[in-house]
């Protein structure tokens, strides 16, 4: 998930009671659902280095025992340098609980979506997939947030920090092409019932009850999402089929985009499309392609591979391109992640 979804589901943990259980609760389960994300550090590196080392090290089970150590640590130590007073210490067992309860929710939701991660590094590289939520979900933003901008908006301060990230959020989801007006609508309407539940003079007991009903409603709302895939791809019963998938869309996780991935071949649906795209083994030209220093990540994280090899007269080479159909279809202009090309020349170099 994105930074966002991670750190309002880290403060609507907090708002549904357990922010009473020690001083620095809040700042210990927000903290927590984002700390595996330090590997964030390497996007500075480039695309294809952070698809290579984005999701592992940080996110694997190793990481998960020892990140609750070290934020517990932090948090304590950060109580002596501010205060160091008996009356804000935190209590220890319920410090490290929380700090459990925040790094661990943040390789679940991470699982939810058809990016994966590998939860089993550094002992083991393999990427699991969840295939609930797409990697940003507009409705996850909604239903933790209506809680937290009533428990977080006393000031005005806080108003115009909550205005200035509804807009900006607001932005982002009607102004992008890949969701569509009913879910422009929806979001328009969302936004709309937390102002009103805003403008009604809210209390942090109702803060509470809202952010309460927003965590189960989203908790329903994943297990839902996740069954009707399940369904979905059990429904499949073709001769030769070696796997389903349904990967949510983007703003319409009900809505499925399958891939049925055979011996030859794929099949994939979405909506009213029904595309069969041969599926065969990388020839020395694409081998050469996947073996590039350049696509290292790409090659590892790809997860249904589809390529094109285009000869180049100019310099007697190739053009490569390749295309992972959980995000990429054939012939479709590249927009994001799903999408690499290498250029191999005459001697099956890649340059």
């Amino acid at each position: 998930m994105d930074p966002v979804a991670h750190t309002f589901f880290g403060a609507v943990l907090a708002q549904t009671g357990l922010k009473r259980l020690t001083p620095y609760a809040t700042g210990t389960l927000i903290i927590g659902a984002n700390i595996p994300d330090a590997d964030a550090i390497v996007t500075f590196l480039g695309e294809d280095t952070s698809l290579y080392l984005r999701r592992g090290m940080t996110h694997g089970i190793l990481a998960m025992a020892i990140w609750p150590l070290i934020l517990s640590g932090l948090v304590f130590l950060w109580w002596r340098f501010r205060s160091g007073k008996p009356q804000d210490k935190p209590d220890p067992k319920w410090l490290l609980f929380l700090a459990c309860i925040g790094t661990w929710s943040h390789p679940l939701l991470d699982w939810m979506n058809t990016y994966g991660v590998r939860l089993l590094m550094p002992f083991d590289g393999t990427w699991f997939y969840g295939d609930t939520l797409f990697i940003i979900d507009p409705w996850f933003w909604l239903m933790t947030a209506a809680g937290l901008v009533l428990a977080y908006s006393t000031s005005k301060r806080a108003i115009i920090g909550w205005t200035v990230l509804g807009f900006l959020m607001t932005v982002l989801v009607v102004g992008t092409p890949l969701v569509s007006l009913g879910v422009k609508i929806g979001w328009i309407i969302g936004v709309a019932t937390i102002l009103a539940l805003r403008l009604y003079k809210p209390t942090q007991p109702r803060a509470q009850t809202v952010a309460r009903i927003g965590l189960a409603s989203l908790i329903l709302y994943i297990g839902l999402v996740f069954g009707a895939a399940r369904v979905m791809e059990s429904s499949f019963k073709n001769e030769g089929l070696i796997e389903a998938h349904a990967g949510p869309l983007p703003g319409t996780p009900f809505e499925k985009r399958v891939i049925l991935v055979f011996k030859d071949r794929y099949e994939l649906k979405e909506g009213e499309v029904e595309i069969v795209i041969k599926r065969e083994e990388p020839d020395k030209i694409v081998q050469a392609a996947l073996e590039a220093e350049s696509i290292r990540g790409f090659s590892n994280w790809m997860r249904y591979p589809y390529w094109t090899v285009t000869p180049e007269a100019e310099n007697n080479g190739w053009l490569v391109e390749f295309r992972d159909l959980r995000y990429v279809s054939p012939g479709e202009e590249p927009r994001g992640i799903g999408y690499a090309a290498v250029r191999v020349d005459k001697d099956l170099r890649p340059r």
